[in-house]
């Protein structure tokens, strides 16, 4: 019976093994349309739908990364509006910034972000979006309250990310369920909207968008 559980354990370690590699393998292939935001692909209209974007708007994109969105949303809301773009990573604020000069934008701010809190100012967005980030998050209170406080009444967040791959747990650097989400965003003071599981741009992956508003009364 220990020799059963044994082997049963060695199994479940190598599927976890052969996944993560898997899932490496596909994440480090540029050329995969998976692999980073396309903003040519079917996900930016979805996006612009679900925030009602449009030209004026303030709105930000926390945890940038290498600011494909940044740079889609720029173009989304237009020179009478702003983007507040997020980063945490020193490499790639250096990153963020050479590509907004090399684009010319000037209606994006970079700004840096600690564990815990966005960098953005108090009451500066209409939406804010998060492209799978939220499962990388140390203190997801911390930042949901940042969130909410950057927002102003009535403002929108979109938190996107995947759900867990099949054996792993509910919370982990691979994705998180949305339910945890839900919990834990809720819980800092926004209202959920919206629970979308048929989100584009992860290929073969499943990814989904949950939906939250701050309270149009809340300061």
């Amino acid at each position: 019976m220990h020799c059963t559980g044994s082997v049963l354990a060695m199994t479940l370690d190598t599927f976890r093994a052969l996944a993560l590699l898997g899932l490496a393998l596909i994440s480090g292939c540029n050329s995969w349309p998976g692999g980073g935001f396309d903003a040519s692909g079917p996900e930016m209209p979805r996006l612009e739908e679900a925030l009602a974007l449009r030209t004026g708007m303030v709105v930000a994109d926390v945890g940038a990364g290498k600011g494909q969105l940044t740079l889609a949303l720029a173009g989304a809301v237009g020179s009478a509006g702003h983007v507040f773009s997020s980063e945490i990573d020193p490499a790639r604020l250096r990153a963020l910034r050479a590509a907004v000069a090399e684009a010319r934008l000037g209606n994006v701010t970079v700004v840096e972000a600690e564990p815990g809190a966005s960098g953005l100012p108090a009451g500066c967005c209409d939406a804010i979006v998060l492209r799978r980030v939220y499962h990388h998050l140390t203190d997801p209170a911390a930042t949901s309250a940042s969130l909410l406080r950057a927002l102003r009444p009535g403002g929108l967040l979109a938190v996107i990310d995947i759900p867990p791959p099949f054996l792993f747990s509910d919370r982990s650097s691979l994705g998180i369920a949305p339910q945890i989400v839900i919990d834990e965003v809720t819980a800092s003071g926004f209202e959920m909207l919206e629970l979308r599981t048929d989100w584009p741009g992860r290929g073969p992956l499943e990814s989904y968008c949950a939906l939250f508003r701050k309270p149009p009364s809340k300061q």
